[in-house]
């Protein structure tokens, strides 16, 4: 039911990046004698796009281009694909630090041998970024033709080479870096980059944490752990020797990981990273996630247990009598089976996240993660038995765990809603209305974990030697924690940003008393009466008028245009230049950059003053007047708000992400496109400054 009502989602959205238009690849073989090839790839990057190295540094997050090359029996890959080009090193700083980068055109070599002349086909994923932001990742598939080989000198030349060779397989090639300097790629290796060990590209093991951090959650709920000692015992108890009762508990385990390994590659076959991208912004998904969450939030709580159908686990566990590879495997699934009612909100959580990261492996990757989780303390049970006597007993804290998990998935299902809320103007879950049952769950968290309430399934404390309850430290602990954040919360009620948390907070612009605004205000000379300016910072233009019954700004002090052609009329009554600034309801980036960035007393009073501001929200639900209606770039008729602002940005100056800022003159001319989402202040100040230069 999950997976079919996710690909039903895919139907409300589409989108693609034009990453193919902003490079132009050649792929050639040059011959350097009669067996032997340099397979030569050219790409030609646009003026102001680049494409990361095999090394590209960073964070971690950046993805180096991928060549696969699909097996063919008559070539083989001669030692490592080589770079070569304009590398640029741009340090970053707080960002990302220092990223590497090729600009203009880049070539790439691989020489390979070959016993026929053949066609070799293969396939480069690649992401291009210009300064702002970059497009969403492409594949591209190719053909080379390897012609003239000399069948006299095939064999010698094969025996000669097969010490070094590479056997060509279908894995992508990806960067290592045998020097400074020289940086080349190997047919068998995976990235080694800095911060990784070299067995993944970095988005991948960081999906792969993910999995490994919810299994591991997951692993200590009744459900699971009070299975471990009972499994283990069979194992080391019922087999005729302790080695075999190591190679049982082995066979169960990579069992476990299996199965929930099937589970993720269900999910990678069924989602592109197209559709990952479609369904994670539409109102479909958005409500069903929201739906399954409170399910899986009170269930965790206690009201109900939600549970696979008995004659499943029935019928298995007639199966797992037996010592054989079969029955082992059968103990296996029954156990995910009928541990479906703890592990099955770590899974749903589990599959929002991979189709948040749009990542195309992130369904076998993340699923192995949560498989490993759940069965590694297994198999290190297995092994050392005796560890079993110093690990915790089941209890009552078992279920302190599901009814933490509780509250914290009903907390993350208000963010889904609100994504919906925003959208359609519902005003159900206003920013106050939002925090407010923020602060009251992870409050009655608090208070749970003190002892002060108590759920159905819950046991009393525990008790000491004098016959008193007490509380353990540990519990003490995580009651100081979420205590300590419900009391963080509290201000942002009078309008304080509360950037720790920024991205999963909806838009403040419905508080009606915000402190921290009217301060901000004064500093910049401004005065607010409610939430708009007093004094319209637009000068002898009118008023902006669109839209502005149902959208407000986010920025104390800032009046922002609604619409993009009222602004540009404002820009060419004043002469300021206009800030564009390309948002959203749902995006998290754009609220951390106006808390963070565009919330700067200096920033606000430069916008005041010197410019003006147009917030495009691109996911704007409300209906165009059919008057304004009108074919887009993609051919589609454009009928709301959001589409039209989208269709600006994407036919107007090539960007399809958010936030984005780009600056124009009055006549609608681009001055400079600032990108999106880079928390540093002083940058900011630096274009609005290298702006209003250029537009005088």
């Amino acid at each position: 039911l999950l997976f079919l009502t996710l690909l039903f989602a895919t139907a409300w959205q589409a989108m693609a990046g034009p990453a193919a238009e902003k490079v132009k690849w050649d792929f050639k073989a040059n011959k350097e004698n009669d067996t032997t090839f340099n397979l030569v790839i050219t790409a030609k990057l646009q003026e102001g796009w680049h494409i990361f190295s095999f090394n590209p540094g960073g964070d971690g997050s950046l993805l180096p281009p991928e060549f696969t090359f699909e097996k063919n029996k008559s070539v083989k890959l001669l030692g490592k694909m080589k770079e070569n080009g304009k590398l640029t090193k741009e340090d970053t700083k707080d960002v990302m630090g220092v990223v590497n980068y090729y600009l203009g055109t880049v070539t790439y070599t691989q020489k390979a041998i070959a016993t026929e002349s053949t066609t070799l086909k293969g396939n480069v994923y690649f992401m291009v970024c210009d300064e702002n932001a970059c497009l969403p990742p492409e594949d591209l598939d190719f053909t080379i033709k390897l012609d003239g080989v000399s069948a006299a000198t095939t064999q010698s030349d094969t025996v000669a080479t097969t010490s070094e060779d590479t056997s060509l397989s279908s894995e992508p090639l990806i960067s290592t870096s045998d020097s400074e300097g020289e940086i080349t790629t190997d047919a068998n290796n995976v990235l080694e980059s800095e911060g990784d060990d070299g067995t993944a590209p970095a988005s991948l093991w960081t999906i792969f944490i993910m999995g490994l951090g919810a299994g591991f959650v997951a692993f200590i709920t009744p459900c699971i752990y009070a299975m471990l000692p009972i499994t283990v015992s069979f194992f080391t108890k019922r087999s005729k020797n302790r080695a075999t009762g190591i190679k049982n508990a082995v066979i169960y385990s990579l069992s476990i990981i299996g199965i929930f390994a099937l589970v993720g590659v269900l999910i990678s076959l069924s989602f592109s990273e197209t559709t990952m991208y479609t369904i994670s912004t539409s109102v479909g998904f958005n409500l069903f996630v929201f739906l399954i969450f409170v399910i899986f939030g009170i269930s965790l709580l206690g009201a109900f247990e939600i549970t696979l159908p008995s004659s499943w686990s029935t019928k298995l566990d007639s199966k797992a009598n037996s010592t054989s590879f079969w029955g082992i495997f059968f103990m296996a699934l029954v156990l995910v089976i009928v541990s479906f009612s703890c592990t099955s909100a770590f899974i749903s959580w589990l599959i929002v996240q991979i189709v948040q990261t749009q990542n195309r492996l992130g369904g076998l990757i993340g699923f192995l993660g949560f498989g490993s989780a759940i069965a590694l303390p297994f198999a290190i049970f297995a092994f050392f038995p005796g560890m079993l006597n110093n690990v915790a007993k089941s209890g009552g804290w078992l279920n302190s765990v599901k009814v933490t998990m509780g509250f914290i998935e009903l907390a993350m299902a208000m963010k889904f809603l609100s994504n919906i809320d925003l959208q359609y103007h519902w005003h159900l879950l206003d920013y106050e209305v939002y925090l407010s049952i923020w602060i009251v769950l992870f409050g009655l968290l608090g208070l749970y974990l003190l002892g002060k309430l108590k759920f159905s399934h819950d046991d009393d404390l525990p008790v000491n030697m004098f016959g008193q309850k007490y509380l353990s430290v540990t519990r003490l602990f995580f009651a100081i924690t979420f205590l300590s954040f419900t009391v963080y919360m509290i201000p942002g009620l009078f309008g304080a940003p509360l950037n720790g948390i920024s991205g999963w907070l909806p838009e403040r612009k419905t508080l009606d008393f915000n402190i921290h605004d009217q301060l901000i205000s004064i500093k910049t000379g401004q005065l607010l009466v409610g939430s708009a300016p007093a004094s319209s910072q637009n000068g002898d233009a009118p008023r902006p008028q669109k839209y502005t019954d149902i959208l407000k700004s986010e920025l104390p002090g800032i009046e922002p245009y609604f619409d993009y052609e009222e602004a540009l009329a404002a820009a060419k009554i004043t002469g300021k230049p206009i800030l564009l600034d390309f948002t959203g309801h749902s995006c998290v980036n754009c609220r951390k950059m106006e808390r963070a960035v565009l919330s700067h007393t200096d920033i606000l009073k430069d916008l005041h003053q010197n410019f003006i501001v147009a917030s495009l929200y691109v996911d704007e639900r409300t209906k165009l007047p059919e008057s304004e209606q009108y074919k887009g770039n993609d051919g589609k008729i454009v009928k709301t708000v959001g589409a039209k602002n989208l269709d600006i940005e994407v036919s107007k100056f090539n960007e399809v992400g958010q936030p984005m800022y780009i600056f124009l003159n009055s006549e609608g001319e681009m001055i400079k496109n600032a990108g999106g989402y880079v928390p540093d202040v002083d940058r900011f100040i630096n274009i609005l400054k290298e702006v209003k230069a250029k537009n005088k």
